[in-house]
């Protein structure tokens, strides 16, 4: 697994219900058009983040990770199921719950054709 971007969403509350993509996919399409509905300040940086190609012998996949102050992300495989999970930022105190975009890109072989795509709040 590898981590090929991270992007501050905001405090979007829109963004509470985006299921994570794969890139590529029609899913995919729809997690793009839900965040330029939500007119974020760093649309380039997202659109830039969405439109990573993977090599053949790669998967992309997006996840909008709630969280607070995160510096960046993790991916976990457990069997078919792949949960991103942000990291830094601890011991701080939010009063709204902050948006964070993962990319995230894994070795074709290592995963099930269909996963299930989890987020693991913070």
């Amino acid at each position: 697994m590898r981590l090929e971007s991270f992007e501050g969403l905001g405090s979007y509350t829109r963004l509470a219900d985006l299921e994570p993509a794969e890139l590529g996919t029609a899913d995919a399409e729809e997690f793009q058009r839900t965040l330029e509905r939500a007119r974020l300040k760093n649309l380039d940086e997202v659109r830039a983040a969405l439109s990573f190609v993977p090599p053949a012998d790669r998967r992309g996949f997006a996840f909008a990770v709630p969280g607070c102050a995160a510096d960046s992300a993790v991916l976990t495989v457990e069997r078919d199921t792949l949960t991103a999970e942000l990291t830094g930022g601890e011991n701080v105190n939010c009063v709204q719950a902050n948006y964070f975009l993962a990319v995230f890109s894994v070795d074709r072989g290592s995963i099930p054709p269909t996963p299930t795509l989890l987020t693991m709040p913070r």
